[in-house]
């Protein structure tokens, strides 16, 4: 058994897996929105006390036993871990953690706190002898020592710590072959967050938090529509992307130029084409072959032909339990991804 937690801050997400014989089941999953009054949501008001206690009521409901649980991994906010690919000269693992403990330093928030890292080999880099390439994580001792305390007093006995982008890519990769050529493009696009994924089986990985994902658009139509939050996400997950053409239609009559209508799924697609142009800069040989979205905004009416079509690309829906069998249903399945992800690390998948 292994379980994973995604402590979003919107919503708490747990999954519970089984591996029988090479076989993978959830036996467990659930959902729980970190406000009962969802019109008091507010992303900067959101307190560590009130992400245990929906930890916990969501455990208790799903009635797991948090004293007992073994193999827990659960997930720290992507923007408080970097997470990079890196060519570094192949050496001992002893002089390697040192080599990329200074690496880390040059990357992670200064709060007074030791490097805390984790690595995987990716093999050997192919244009440069005698290196490797090398999956570096880093976050601080800070950090590490405040997510602890939190899943501890959620209950549960903190065990593995991950973080979303790599909960993400561990759940595409069991799902999906890794393409030989180019690379595949995944969007995790959660509430607070849209975690941008690149990899490719012989390009470098790539990840960036987009700072545009559910809350904003939500936030944009309560501000566009002087409504309630209750009343904006309903309306985001009714109309979609049509939400925002609910406003009176621009009198172009005596402008004598059509006005295009900019919305934040615009804003949206262009930090997506900014950040693929910049992983296009450092790495030309790359192309992309096709778009993954997932994350609990994935769902939203629409998303996915309007990126295809805004960035002439193909998109599809990411399948998180392709390979895993599942008999539970859940409203919106994409939002477990991440748990999934986090829950098959556990399994040491």
């Amino acid at each position: 058994m292994s379980i994973g937690i995604d402590i979003g801050k919107y919503k708490i997400k747990i999954v519970e897996l089984e591996s029988n014989n090479d076989n993978i089941e959830i036996k467990k999953m659930g959902s729980l929105s970190v406000f009962e009054d969802i019109n008091r949501f507010d992303l900067e008001k959101i307190s560590r006390s009130q992400l245990e206690a929906s930890t916990y009521d969501l455990a208790q409901k799903l009635g797991i036993n948090t004293k007992k649980a073994k193999d827990v991994v659960s997930s720290i906010s992507g923007s408080m871990v970097d997470i990079r690919e890196i060519v570094t000269l192949d050496m001992p693992d002893q002089e390697l953690s040192v080599s990329l403990e200074l690496e880390a330093k040059k990357h992670i928030p200064l709060d007074g706190t030791d490097a805390i890292i984790d690595y995987h080999h990716l093999g050997v880099n192919n244009k440069e002898i005698d290196k490797i390439n090398v999956l570096l994580a880093s976050t601080t001792k800070n950090i590490i020592k405040e997510h602890a305390s939190l899943v501890k007093n959620a209950g549960f006995k903190p065990n593995i710590f991950d973080s979303d982008p790599i909960a993400i890519s561990n759940n595409y990769q069991f799902n999906n072959e890794l393409p030989e050529e180019g690379t595949d493009v995944i969007l995790n696009i959660g509430n607070s967050t849209t975690n941008l994924i690149v990899w490719g089986k012989n390009c470098p990985f790539f990840s960036r938090n987009i700072e545009i994902a559910g809350n904003y658009f939500t936030t944009e139509i309560m501000r566009q529509f002087n409504v309630d939050y209750k009343t904006a996400e309903s309306m985001k997950f009714d109309k979609g992307i049509e939400a925002f053409n609910e406003e009176e239609p621009i009198d172009t009559e005596n402008i004598g130029i059509a006005v295009e209508k900019r919305t934040p799924f615009n804003e949206f697609a262009e930090e997506i084409k900014r950040t693929l142009r910049f992983y296009m800069k450092n790495n030309n040989q790359a192309f992309f072959n096709k778009f993954y979205i997932t994350g609990g905004s994935a769902s939203l009416p629409g998303i996915d032909t309007f990126i295809a079509t805004t960035l002439n690309v193909n998109v599809e829906l990411l399948d998180p339990t392709k390979n895993i069998n599942n008999s539970i249903a859940v409203k919106n399945l994409n939002q477990y991804t991440a748990a999934i992800g986090l829950a098959l690390r556990g399994l040491d998948i």
